[in-house]
């Protein structure tokens, strides 16, 4: 008998084994066919080099709070950067705080230009971000769209970016309002515009994430929306494999037929409890009319509308370079703008 029951054990494992590496087969014919349907779609869509400035300049600043951790540093790396560049608040993250990491600064594009107010938000390297990210029951905001609930607390709870907004937020100074940030930091630079935090500003507002997550769980609706926001040009870049940007309202195919063949039982309440997840992921969006801005293999994609599950689906993650691709966008968009490779100003 044990020699029997040995062997039915060993069977029904190899038939999951089985049935799992059927599944993920199938995940690989999937990307396969998506893959093709994107290079011939997207090639159509080729985003000429001197229309990437400002995803540059988005992927260098976002870069900044990574590379140095001091405002000296920060505002010495700005002047390379930005025409007129002046730092105006660097908020540093303490250990185990909710707020992010984070700088305000104002200039120009170019010479001449108009003056521009930037925020830039930096992305996970902290326990405090980590925690931010793996909060994802939704949340309303001020506003009553529903966010991501650890990026909301983070905007949420920081009150030294609300009195630096309240104080320098002026259409009169400020024509233009520039907010981004990579990985973390792109999904917040959405949430404090889409979740209602921002003060009443009358100016151009223009949001980039670099990497980042979706944030809003549905559509956000648009009468909920202040005007600037309604109005901005929200602007959204996915490095090739980069898995981050892919972690939340991409489909789940791979993940329910892993989920039903290892967690299989008859109690259907069970099955319902387990599935909520996934269906909780699925269901981020980004804010309506977002630019979907895809660099691969040394150039950038305008991705149309209808084509966005052909890039934003996470079996496309399924490669070496899921986690390579999340780190590396200041060289990719450097490379697909055809620019000299930058770096951070150190002062000694």
């Amino acid at each position: 008998m044990g020699l029997r029951s040995t062997a039915l054990s060993a069977a029904r494992l190899l038939w999951l084994a089985l049935r799992i590496v059927l599944a993920f087969c199938w995940v690989l014919l999937g990307s396969l066919c998506r893959a093709f349907m994107r290079d011939y779609t997207l090639r159509r869509n080729a985003v000429p080099k001197e229309q990437l400035l400002l995803p540059l300049l988005a992927a260098r600043m976002s870069d900044l709070p990574y590379q140095v951790d001091t405002a000296d540093q920060i505002e010495a790396s700005l002047r390379t950067l930005l025409a007129d560049a002046k730092l105006l608040v660097y908020n540093a993250q303490q250990l185990m705080q909710t707020h992010s990491n984070w700088f305000l600064c104002e200039g120009r594009l170019g010479a001449g230009s108009e003056l521009g107010l930037f925020l830039c938000f930096r992305g996970t390297m902290s326990p405090t971000d980590a925690i931010a990210d793996v909060l994802i029951r939704p949340e309303a905001g001020p506003n009553g769209v529903m966010v991501h609930g650890g990026f909301l607390r983070t905007v949420r709870e920081d009150h030294t970016l609300h009195e630096a907004l309240q104080t320098h937020v002026r259409a009169d100074k400020y024509p233009l309002f520039y907010v981004m940030g990579h990985s973390l930091g792109g999904a917040l630079s959405q949430t404090i515009a889409g979740a209602g935090f921002l003060p009443a500003y009358d100016g151009r507002l223009t949001i980039i994430s670099l990497g980042g997550p979706l944030a809003f769980y549905g559509a956000p609706a648009p009468d909920l929306l202040d005007r600037a926001t309604a109005s901005a040009r929200v602007l959204s870049i996915v490095n090739a494999h980069d898995v981050v940007p892919r972690l939340l309202g991409s489909p789940l195919t791979f993940s329910r037929r892993l989920l039903a063949l290892l967690t299989a039982t008859n109690n259907h309440r069970q099955q319902r409890e387990r599935e909520a997840l996934l269906d909780t992921l699925e269901l981020y969006q980004g804010l309506p009319g977002y630019e979907l801005l895809f660099v691969f293999q040394g150039a950038a994609y305008r991705v149309p509308p209808a084509r966005r599950r052909l890039v934003l689906h996470l079996a496309e993650a399924l490669h070496p370079r899921l986690v390579a691709d999340h780190l590396s966008y200041v060289a990719a968009v450097e490379a697909a703008a055809g620019a000299t490779p930058w770096a951070p100003v150190v002062p000694s």
